[in-house]
């Protein structure tokens, strides 16, 4: 278990992909580094959570201010879900009205559990929840499969 906190913790990377989905920009966070995740065999069940807002213009893409609150969630969902690796964020999608954060996670109802103490300080925010069975990682190969196909770019993460 350690060496999977010291790889988010110490060699975290994550990659970036841009494009279009009818017609609107769309951006593609994830992190191209984790087999040793899937090889645990752990991490089962892959819980999206969805924040959808209302863009100011055409791009459907959030205002500063959203962008704002919602990098605030991310980092406090992050900060609880990480710090012993119960879940781990697999990739992010920003774009037709909606953020989506895709977990993986070694037990859901703990994942849910952490959630609600993460947000806590959030008041009430317009969040959608589900859940499924992933042990595959599919949903999450699928993601890099695309990526292989256009080009994206790697960041360190700060």
């Amino acid at each position: 278990m350690d060496n999977l906190i010291q790889l988010l913790n110490e060699k975290d990377l994550w990659s970036v992909a841009e494009g279009e989905n009818e017609g609107t920009p769309f951006l593609l966070r994830f992190r191209p580094h984790l087999n040793e995740f899937i090889e645990t065999k752990r991490y089962n069940e892959r819980l999206t959570i969805v924040f959808p807002y209302d863009s100011d213009d055409d791009s459907l893409m959030p205002t500063d201010e959203e962008t704002e609150l919602l990098s605030d969630i991310e980092d406090a969902l992050v900060e609880v879900l990480e710090k012993d690796v119960q879940a781990v964020l697999a990739f992010v999608y920003t774009g037709q009205n909606q953020k989506e954060w895709h977990w993986y996670s070694t037990d859901i109802s703990e994942t849910g559990r952490r959630l609600n103490d993460a947000l806590s300080n959030f008041g009430k925010l317009p969040l959608e929840l589900s859940a499924e069975d992933d042990p595959d990682w599919i949903e999450y190969n699928s993601v890099l499969e695309g990526a292989d196909d256009s080009e994206y770019e790697d960041s360190e993460d700060e």
